[in-house]
C-alpha cells in the first residue's frame, strides 16, 4: 500500500492531528497546523514518516520518544505561542484584562531534577533503562534524555554499564520475578547532591554491595543511595519500606535564600528554576501583610510556607503525606523559621474543621496535586472569611472547574497569570489570584461561636461536610 499523503493538516494546541486510513481514524505525533505529511501504514498504529511541505516552526528532533516531550518538533517561541492561546482560549469566560501572560524559561532543556527509570534487557543482553511509551508500558530508551539533568543522564549511562557487569537481574511485570524494577534519581542543581534510589521487588537485593562499592569508584558525586522495596502489583513506583545503603538518606538543595532536604518521597517541583520564579511571582500578588493568618495547603515539605513567612504573621502548612510534613518541619529549622505550624492532615479534613468552628484566616495559598481541589475545600474557605486565595495550579483544566465554584461564592479572579514550568511538554503552571467581593466581607462577623441549639442551613452544611471528612484533631487557630 502506498503511503497516504495528507495536505495542510489541522492541529489544536496538542500537537496531534486526526486521519482517516481505511474508514479508521489515527492520531498522528508531532506534527504543525498546515504541514503536508506522508503516514507510515506498515506498523501496528501508523505514524508520521515524512513532511512533504514543513512549517517554519518546525526544528529536528529525535525520533524515538516516550511521548511526554510534546513539543520537541518546534520552536521554543512557538511553543510558547501555543501555550499563551490555550490558556487565553481556555480561560476566555473569565475576560481577563489584558489576557495571561506566560513567563518562558531561560533553560528550556535538561530542567528536570528528578527521573524515574524503568529497566528492560536488551537483545544484547545489557541492561538498558527508559520511559514507558505514551499509553502503554513499552520502555522506550531514555539513555539522553532531553529533559532530563545532564547529571542524571551521565549517572544513567554509567550505572547501566554497573548493573550489566554484576548481572543485575531485571523485574519481570508479566512473571512479577526479578530485582530491579526502577532507579529513581534526585538532583540538587544549586547543591550539586544527587540521591540514587534502587527500587527492588523485595527485601533481597543480590550484587547490592558490588554495585554500590562500582558506584563509588565512578566518582559520580553521588550523595546517598537508598534501597526502596516495592512487591505490590502496581504501577506505583515507591513501596512503603527502606533501606538506606550509603550516605544521609536525603540530599539538600538551595532555592533562592532557602534550604530544604529532600526525601526519596518527598514532593519537590521538578524544574528546580522555575519553582523559584513560581513562588515569587505568586506572593508578589499575594497582599500578604505582617498581621495576616496563612493556610498554605497542600504544602508539600512546605517551601511556598517557607517562601510565605516572611510576609505573614503566621503559616499553617498542611499535608496529608506524614514524611513530607517530618522534612518540612526540618526545612523549617534549617531555615530558622520560627512563625510556620505544620500540619499533618487532609486539607479538606482540616479546612472544614476549622470552617465549623467558625475560625478566621486572611489568605489561603492551595497548590492541589493535578486534579484540584474539592468541593468542600473550596466552600470551607468561604466560611473561613479569607481574603485572598493564590491557587496555583499544574491543572489548568481543573482550576477552571474551581473557580466557577469560587465565582459562586462570591470570590472575584483578579489576575492569572502562567509560568512555562515544564517546556517541551504540553503542561503549565498556572496561578490564579482570588479576592473575596466586598459585600461578602462585611455579611457576616470574622467569627461565630456554634452553640447546640443553632440549626441554620450553613451549620447544617458543615457539619456534613465534617461527617464526611472525619474527625481528627487539627489544632485550628482563630485571629
Amino acid at each position: 500500500m502506498k503511503d497516504p499523503i495528507f495536505k495542510d493538516i489541522r492541529v489544536s494546541y496538542i500537537p496531534d492531528t486526526k486521519v482517516e486510513i481505511n474508514k479508521k481514524t489515527y492520531l498522528i505525533h508531532n506534527v504543525i497546523d498546515g504541514e503536508d505529511i506522508t503516514v507510515d501504514t506498515t506498523k501496528k498504529y501508523p505514524e508520521l514518516k515524512e513532511v512533504i511541505k514543513p512549517s517554519p516552526y518546525r526544528i529536528p528532533y529525535h525520533m524515538e520518544e516516550c511521548g511526554g516531550c510534546n513539543f520537541q518538533h518546534v520552536t521554543y517561541e512557538y511553543e510558547q505561542k501555543l501555550k499563551r492561546d490555550y490558556l487565553n482560549e481556555l480561560f476566555k469566560p473569565f475576560k481577563i484584562k489584558g489576557g495571561i501572560n506566560l513567563t518562558p524559561m531561560e533553560d528550556y532543556m535538561n530542567y528536570r531534577n528528578k527521573s524515574i527509570m524503568t529497566y528492560k534487557l536488551s537483545k544484547q543482553k545489557k541492561i538498558t533503562c527508559g520511559l514507558y511509551e505514551e499509553y502503554s508500558h513499552n520502555i522506550v530508551a531514555a539513555n539522553n534524555n532531553i529533559l532530563q539533568a545532564k547529571k542524571t543522564n551521565e549517572v544513567i549511562l554509567q550505572l547501566n554499564k554497573i548493573l550489566t557487569k554484576h548481572k543485575i537481574q531485571i523485574y519481570d511485570e508479566k512473571t512479577r520475578t526479578g530485582v530491579l524494577r526502577h532507579v529513581y534519581i534526585r538532583y540538587g542543581f544549586n547543591s550539586n547532591e544527587l540521591m540514587i534510589t534502587f527500587v527492588t521487588n523485595g527485601e533481597n537485593f543480590p550484587g547490592r554491595n558490588n554495585v554500590i562499592t562500582d558506584i563509588k569508584k565512578a566518582n559520580l558525586g553521588i550523595t546517598t543511595i537508598v534501597q526502596n522495596i516495592n512487591q505490590r502489583d502496581t504501577s506505583i513506583v515507591l513501596g512503603d519500606k527502606e533501606r538506606i545503603l550509603y550516605g544521609p538518606g536525603f540530599i539538600y538543595e538551595n532555592v533562592g535564600e532557602y534550604k530544604f532536604k529532600i526525601s526519596p518521597k518527598s514532593f519537590f517541583q521538578v524544574n528546580t528554576k522555575g519553582m523559584e520564579i513560581l513562588y515569587k511571582k505568586a506572593l508578589e500578588n499575594s497582599g500578604i501583610t505582617k498581621n495576616d493568618l496563612v493556610i498554605d495547603a497542600y504544602c508539600g515539605v512546605g517551601t511556598i510556607s517557607i517562601y510565605a513567612s516572611k510576609y505573614a504573621k503566621h503559616v499553617y502548612g498542611v499535608e496529608l503525606n506524614k514524611n513530607a510534613i517530618m522534612d518540612a518541619n526540618i526545612n523549617k529549622k534549617i531555615n530558622n523559621i520560627e512563625n510556620i505550624t505544620f500540619i499533618a492532615d487532609d486539607a479538606t479534613n482540616y479546612m472544614t474543621h476549622l470552617a465549623k468552628d467558625r475560625k478566621h484566616v486572611d489568605v489561603v495559598i492551595m497548590d492541589p496535586p493535578r486534579e484540584g481541589s474539592t468541593k468542600a475545600f473550596i466552600n470551607a474557605i468561604k466560611y473561613l472569611g479569607a481574603r485572598k486565595v493564590i491557587y496555583i495550579s499544574c491543572g489548568p483544566e481543573t482550576l477552571k472547574r474551581d473557580l466557577y465554584q469560587f465565582s459562586e461564592n462570591g470570590y472575584q479572579i483578579k489576575s492569572i497569570e502562567g509560568v512555562d514550568m515544564f517546556p517541551r511538554t504540553i503542561h503549565c503552571e498556572v496561578i490564579a489570584v482570588l479576592e473575596l467581593a466586598e459585600q461578602k466581607k462585611t455579611s457576616k462577623p470574622k467569627t461565630k461561636i456554634i452553640y447546640e441549639d443553632d440549626d441554620d442551613d450553613e451549620i447544617k452544611e458543615l457539619e456534613e461536610l465534617v461527617r464526611k471528612y472525619g474527625t481528627p484533631d487539627p489544632k485550628p487557630h482563630k485571629k
